[in-house]
């Protein structure tokens, strides 16, 4: 579990919630709180959002374009990870020693990994497919479970032991909650050394610009990190 501290500031946006709001926000805290550092709740990524255009906001229909970017979000942090294991020094050391098929095996599906990493690659597909009315947009989930496949391919043909790549150490996470209720979004920072998720900010889902937001929360998370930020504390959200 990580402990859960908060800033002055998402306190006071807190505590001006209604009842069915603060109990929403709430619950998305205690997953981030439960998960722990190793796992992120549905929803939590890396990616964060500075804007958003009118265009692709709208989330009345499960299969609109704007589910198909907040998934992305979260596919992207995990391709982010997968990459960086496969650029990793140790890995393509290992590669150089690999008799030839295997290498070619883990090459492959290096090759096919950053394919379906390339935002190129997908939007145009994607795009494609709803202009054409086909129904057939690849699913975030159906990208993450096959960048999976293809990772664990490249690791048991280059001799590693096939787990997931962590996360990591230090970070700052956005989760976002589309339905049901009003959206809202709340940026924190996770400490993995020190067990401890910071939540820096809550706002509402409601406008298309939130640039402000976030140099804000960096601003933050930097000065508790440096050990800087005062008025933090553990405060009971229910």
């Amino acid at each position: 579990m990580l402990e859960l501290v908060t800033t002055e500031a998402f306190a006071q946006w807190f505590a001006a919630l209604d009842a069915a709001g603060a109990e929403d926000v709430a619950t998305a805290l205690d997953l981030v709180e439960e998960l722990g550092p190793q796992r992120n709740p549905p929803g939590s990524r890396t990616a964060l959002l500075w804007y958003e255009h009118p265009s692709v906001a709208h989330f009345e229909f499960a299969n609109a374009l704007a589910w198909e970017l907040e998934g992305w979000g979260a596919f992207l942090g995990y391709a982010e990870r997968v990459l960086a294991k496969l650029d990793s020094p140790r890995f393509v050391s290992r590669l150089e020693r690999l008799r030839h098929a295997e290498a070619e095996r883990a090459l492959g599906a290096v090759r096919r990994i950053r394919r379906l990493a390339d935002p190129r690659a997908r939007w145009s597909l994607a795009l494609t497919s709803a202009s054409l009315g086909t129904g057939s947009r690849p699913r975030p989930e159906d990208a993450s479970a096959e960048l999976r496949t293809l990772y664990f391919e490249a690791l048991e043909a280059a001799g590693f032991a096939l787990s997931d790549p962590v996360l990591p150490a230090q970070a700052l996470y956005e989760l976002a909650r589309r339905a049901p209720g009003p959206p809202f979004r709340l940026l924190y920072g996770v400490d993995t050394e020190r067990s401890v998720a910071l939540v820096l900010l809550g706002e509402r889902l409601d406008r298309h610009y939130y640039g402000d937001s976030v140099r804000l929360a960096e601003r933050l998370w930097r000065a508790f990190l440096e050990g800087k930020l005062s008025n933090v504390e553990r405060r009971a959200l229910r």
